[in-house]
């Protein structure tokens, strides 16, 4: 096994998953990357396993046999979805299927991983929200919910597992130029300054997971110089 350890990466195949996966690779760690379709180039310290994460008795199955499987010392819940609209158009079940992908399903996980984890000398819990989560923003209701509880999620399992050693962050990355808004009728301005690069957000992971045990990074929050927005050209 790799010296560092081996991560598990929720939404590992594309975007800041992929981005995680490859700067925590380059750091020495192996990874285990999670999501529903395989990623377009394999990295070679990363084994992808093809999972819908929204699913919670295949993921829950699927958890608990890499945990015997593999010596799993960290976890980074990336996996989500980007519903944004009037809340007056999402249907119930549209919200509970956000809601399961961004809240519940990183809640399970890594509630299946914390008895591994305890049991590691150091272990880590990285979740990827969103400044979604720091302040409420016209149709972004679902989305916002989802985020701010992920955000409290994060601050609570902190004060669980500190005599563990096990550090829990949340990062909080502004827009970044993905596949994100692929589905949107919105995105980033054009200029380098109008959005962050996945690897921006790649690296603020990093830094947690590679801090001292004595220091935990709790939340870390990246943004792009300029907040500009326009109208997605389909």
């Amino acid at each position: 096994m790799n010296e560092k350890g081996c991560l598990l990466v929720t939404g590992g195949s594309r975007g800041i998953g992929r981005a995680c996966c490859e700067a925590l690779g380059q750091a020495g760690y192996r990874t285990i990357s999670l999501s529903r379709t395989p990623p377009n180039t394999p990295l070679p310290g990363d084994t992808h396993v093809s999972i819908d994460l929204s699913d919670l008795d295949r993921t829950t199955s699927l958890i608990k046999a890499l945990l015997v499987e593999h010596d799993i010392n960290g976890l980074i819940c990336n996996a989500g979805r980007g519903d944004i609209g009037s809340l007056e158009n999402f249907s119930a079940q549209q919200i509970q299927q956000s809601i399961m992908l961004n809240l519940i399903s990183p809640l399970c996980i890594a509630r299946l991983c914390l008895p591994a984890l305890r049991r590691q000398v150091r272990s880590n819990i990285v979740f990827v929200g969103s400044t979604s989560a720091l302040q409420g923003a016209r149709y972004g209701s679902v989305y916002s919910a989802s985020k701010f509880g992920l955000r409290g999620i994060a601050q609570s399992l902190a004060h669980e597992v500190a005599n563990a050693n096990c550090h829990v962050g949340i990062v909080q990355p502004g827009m970044v130029r993905t596949g994100f808004f692929d589905e949107l009728d919105f995105e980033p301005g054009p200029d380098a300054a109008h959005a962050l690069l996945d690897s921006d957000v790649a690296s603020a992971v990093l830094s947690m997971v590679s801090a001292p045990d004595h220091a935990v990074i709790s939340e870390l929050v990246v943004q792009p110089r300029q907040h500009v927005v326009q109208k997605r050209k389909r």
